[in-house]
């Protein structure tokens, strides 16, 4: 499990998400914008992967970690002017969290940036709410490993699931499936962006990764997105199923890529 609780900042491995209809309610439930209104990515910025969110919806607080250790914090209930943009044809709306964090990733960035809450879950992704990688992808794609993050840190997923072959999240486009007590559809393949070329730790440009892609299977797309069908809570460990469409309301267990029906691990 993997979520990026501010947009274009590092992402965190939590043990346990809720999967509502819109995703998880801490993933990408922050963003940032430049002066001009742009939303902030780390197309951009890709330093910003550096620097580690630590978000409690609870306590409506943001506290992030720069790479040199030092910390700034802000409260999420003193937010201020409604902000509305866009990024890749999607809306982006939410309030403006003022101080020591915006003040913070501005300075560290180079740039003036307003640090935005995102006025509800969903708001923050770009594709789906829910991307999914089998981990025999990562390792087919050969990404180098980096000191301080997994392999498949740089790809940003927020499922990755073990015990399939590679590619065989490919095979899943079209079917429901089913891990914890949430049930999603998958929708279609993910292209990737030139984010992949970078460090997921320190955003210095260390593999080819999009070429690579185009040199191993011809194509730039990499993992799964899904809908979400029914809401509910997902655990690392969780067993995956993947259901075939169901004509008739008949349901029956899909093979994934070749591994033994219905089951892989979700880490």
């Amino acid at each position: 499990l993997r979520i990026a609780p501010v947009k274009a900042l590092a992402t965190i491995s939590p043990d346990r998400v809720f999967l509502d209809t819109e995703g998880v309610a801490e993933d990408r439930r922050l963003f940032l914008v430049h002066a001009d209104g742009a939303v902030v990515t780390q197309r951009r910025h890709p330093r910003l992967t550096g620097v580690v969110p630590d978000l409690d919806l609870a306590q409506q607080r943001l506290t992030v970690t720069f790479p040199d250790g030092t910390t700034a914090t802000s409260e999420l209930s003193a937010v201020g002017e409604h902000v509305s943009t866009t990024l890749f044809g999607k809306d982006r709306a939410g309030r403006v969290v003022p101080g020591a964090v915006a003040d913070t990733l501005s300075q560290f960035a180079g740039v003036p940036m307003r640090l935005v809450l995102a006025q509800a879950t969903g708001v923050g992704w770009d594709e789906g709410p829910v991307s999914l990688i089998a981990q025999a992808s990562v390792q087919a794609a050969g990404p180098p490993a980096g000191p301080g993050s997994s392999v498949s840190g740089r790809f940003r997923m927020l499922l990755e699931v073990d015990g399939t072959e590679a590619y065989a999240e490919d095979s899943w486009v079209g079917h429901r499936l089913v891990i914890g007590d949430a049930v999603l559809r998958v929708t279609h393949p993910l292209e990737r962006c030139v984010v992949i070329n970078h460090s997921p730790v320190t955003g210095r440009q260390d593999w080819p990764g999009l070429k690579t892609l185009v040199a191993r299977r011809g194509r730039v797309t990499l993992g799964v997105i899904a809908d979400v069908e029914q809401p509910g809570g997902i655990s690392v460990g969780d067993t995956a199923e993947v259901i075939e469409q169901e004509p008739a309301g008949h349901r029956s267990s899909a093979s994934t890529g070749g591994t033994s029906p219905g089951s892989s691990r979700a880490r």
